[in-house]
């Protein structure tokens, strides 16, 4: 088991884990709405194998990081296709939010794993402080930014997603977590949907905090606003993108569009949707490892 420990940005304190000791930094970053519990440990322990010291952390507004309840949220529809002018945080808060956890682990820099709006937090935070970034595995499809997720999101998944009812508690949690997971997922891959992880991430993440969807609403709220992504801001490292080829969220044209802008290779799985499935943690582990190793090659180059 891991211990949750704390790094601070202002006033928002932000829980993290570390997995493994000795290896290259790792930061994984996480998607919307959900702690960072929803990155499976054993994907994280096969990113140790791999070589990598790996740090996870609930994004604000979730987990055990900083909740902004005394800010009013506005409802999935509002908050999706109408941007408020005062979210209760900027977009940006996300990728300092992420730069505070490289301090708390005493980083002056590390490699990049997003998914999800975890993609979007990458680019924000490689825009902002390219120093702090070596390479970045860009995952599940999609970005943040306003302009362009609409165009790629498919809204029958997420009105799934957002208007089933579970019971509150533990175990509620766990089923909706289970029922969320298996829409996310390949549809051809379902016969490999691991029920028993999914429902044991949902019990512990409603541990850490009940789900929240005034939270939920929130991040949203933030991530619709703000400009155009920094892309010619961007550090001269290593990046590929990762996509799933059977995402039920969001259309593979998303990470297509995100290569191209980013000149990177992409690479989709068949029977991966948006999401992390087991039968791909070791490969995906691989993709990472291959993608740091060209940028310590790069540095020993240039040194």
């Amino acid at each position: 088991m891991t211990t949750v420990q704390y790094a601070h940005h202002g006033d928002v304190r932000i829980a993290y884990e570390r997995f493994g000791h000795d290896g290259e930094p790792l930061l994984l970053l996480g998607g919307h709405g959900r702690p960072s519990t929803w990155i499976p440990d054993g994907f994280c322990h096969a990113l140790v194998d791999a070589g990598f010291t790996v740090v996870r952390f609930d994004n604000r507004d979730s987990g055990l990081s900083t909740h902004f309840d005394q800010h009013t949220a506005a409802g999935y529809v509002s908050a999706i296709l109408r941007p408020t002018r005062r979210p209760p945080y900027p977009v940006t808060a996300f990728a300092d939010d992420a730069a505070a956890v490289l301090d708390a682990n005493d980083w002056p820099s590390a490699h990049l794993a997003g998914g999800s709006m975890g993609v979007g937090i990458a680019l924000l935070l490689a825009s902002r402080a390219p120093e702090r970034v070596r390479s970045m595995t860009l995952l599940t499809g999609g970005y943040m930014h306003k302009h362009r997720i609409l165009r790629y999101t498919r809204f029958q998944v997420l009105r799934g997603i957002v208007g089933r009812r579970f019971p509150p508690g533990a175990d509620g949690e766990a089923e909706m977590t289970v029922a969320v997971m298996r829409m996310l997922a390949s549809p051809h891959a379902l016969d490999r949907f691991d029920d028993e992880l999914a429902r044991d991430i949902g019990r512990r993440s409603h541990a850490r905090h009940p789900h929240d969807p005034a939270a939920d609403r929130r991040q949203i709220a933030a991530g619709r606003t703000g400009d155009p992504w920094p892309f010619d801001r961007l550090p001269g490292v290593p990046i590929q993108v990762i996509n799933g080829l059977d995402d039920p969220m969001i259309r593979a044209t998303g990470g297509l569009d995100l290569a191209r802008r980013l000149r990177a290779p992409i690479r989709f799985y068949p029977d991966m949707g948006h999401d992390l499935p087991r039968h791909l943690w070791g490969t995906l582990a691989a993709d990472i490892r291959a993608l740091a190793s060209r940028s310590a090659e790069g540095t020993r180059q240039a040194a």
